[in-house]
């Protein structure tokens, strides 16, 4: 079979001005018979991906992992965005939600979010994969694993009526 040369953009952010850096994947189908690159972690897996800044031109490397992808591309693009302050669970409601977005603004440098940056999130059950959009400004919000809160102690037995 043929390979496969038509690749997707994945990200749907709008073209930014010429040279301003933003987070963005494309990822296209393997064909069948086609040979992974040796830097592919999964080789028989059926989707390659890989960070394309739309504004310079940049590629990351191949990928097999979306995660990888997006952190590839937000490296290139927010050079500092590991060092950023980690966000509790986005709300799903509305309300909460609004006041989610506004704490995110309120901790992140200024112009962070308008430049389509990624937000720092924690989630604590999993549900690692990076979310396009879900950021205050439209960027990626990318999972951190944290260990779940410590349990508050067991309050102590009575021993007696009035003891």
């Amino acid at each position: 079979m043929a390979k496969s040369t038509k690749e997707n953009v994945m990200s749907v952010q709008a073209e930014p001005p010429s040279g301003e850096c933003r987070a963005s994947i494309t990822s296209w189908r393997v064909e069948a018979g086609e040979q992974a690159p040796p830097t592919v972690s999964r080789p028989g897996y059926r989707i390659r991906l890989r960070a394309r800044c739309p504004g310079c031109g940049h590629e990351g490397p191949l990928r097999s992992e979306e995660e990888e992808a997006v952190e590839d591309a937000c490296d290139h693009a927010f050079p500092d965005w590991r060092d950023m302050p980690v966000m509790e669970p986005r709300p799903y409601e509305d309300a909460r939600r609004e006041r989610w977005y506004a704490a995110a603004r309120a901790v992140y440098p200024r112009g962070w979010f308008e430049r389509e940056g990624p937000v720092r999130e924690y989630r604590p059950h999993g549900g690692m994969r990076p979310l396009l959009g879900a950021a205050p400004g439209g960027g990626y919000s990318v999972g951190v694993a944290c260990e779940p809160p410590a349990s508050p102690p067991a309050p102590a037995l009575q021993q007696s009526l009035f003891g």
